[in-house]
């Protein structure tokens, strides 16, 4: 846990989310067949990034469990949130290019109606640990070539992280977004501003990289994924000429403090 949280947040916030927690998990079969450290890492957590800390698990369990209701699998119940959440209940949330980091906590979003794609991802996220269904956020400081930022998410299902995007088509097939092949394919492994990460809450020694702050300064843990992705990419055909509408160009770091077909390629599951 984060040092700043320990000293800001209080005990009934952190208890709060522990039971709400459970209590997913023992909602439904494919939740509580998570496996512990996969449940305790992108499960229980309260926060993805360096985004605002709040209690969104009580009104994401309450709107949002009904909708996953039998689901038979993880990967299932993430779909049936992907396609219902955004107009739920009066809502219509939208994407907006560059509105990170001043709109990324789930009450931003809701409040304005829309965000970039790291609030969406995140959004999306916690929609899924909400109804204990495993998921992270992941992305990229910089596209080789377009330069942009992207962020995005893995749902994780049977020990493997399968990725897809807030918001498009409905029932979007998992593992088929405008950025693979390209531009994932032209990620640099080993490279922090053009390389692919998984984020952590879990300590991992490394940093997940943030596109909003000088030299994508972090303090958030993160997992390189980029070799996940480059053979992802190596194993699907191009996208069509329209894709890649819905992308972020992403802002550039403004200063100190200013914050297809489907592949189904193994991914680690404790990352």
């Amino acid at each position: 846990m984060p040092e700043h949280d320990r000293e800001k947040l209080k005990l009934s916030f952190f208890e709060r989310q522990v039971s709400l927690a459970f209590k997913a998990r023992a909602d439904n079969v494919f939740a509580s067949e998570v496996p512990w450290e996969v449940f305790l890492n992108y499960v229980l957590p309260y926060a993805n990034l360096d985004e605002p800390r709040e209690d969104w698990r009580t009104d994401f369990y309450a709107r949002f469990a009904p909708l996953v209701a039998g689901a038979a699998d993880p990967l299932e119940a993430a779909v049936s949130l992907n396609a219902a959440i955004w107009t739920l209940g009066g809502w219509n949330i939208s994407f907006v290019a560059g509105q990170t980091p001043e709109i990324m906590a789930p009450s931003q979003v809701i409040a304005h109606g829309y965000a970039s794609c790291t609030g969406l991802a995140i959004f999306l996220v916690n929609a899924c640990r909400a109804v204990g269904v495993p998921a992270r956020v992941v992305g990229t400081a910089e596209w080789v070539g377009s330069g942009g930022n992207h962020n995005w998410l893995e749902v994780w299902h049977d020990g493997v992280w399968h990725f897809t995007e807030p918001l498009g088509p409905p029932r979007r097939p998992y593992n088929s977004t405008w950025f693979v092949p390209d531009p994932a394919g032209r990620a640099l492994p080993g490279s922090y501003a053009h390389g692919i990460y998984a984020a952590s809450f879990k300590r991992t020694g490394r940093a997940f990289p943030l596109a909003w702050y000088d030299e994508y300064e972090s303090a958030v843990p993160g997992h390189e994924v980029t070799s996940y992705y480059l053979e992802a990419a190596a194993a699907q055909s191009p996208p069509s000429a329209a894709a890649g509408a819905e992308a972020e160009v992403g802002r550039r770091p403004r200063g100190p403090g200013r914050r297809r077909s489907a592949w189904r390629g193994p991914a680690p599951t404790s990352r």
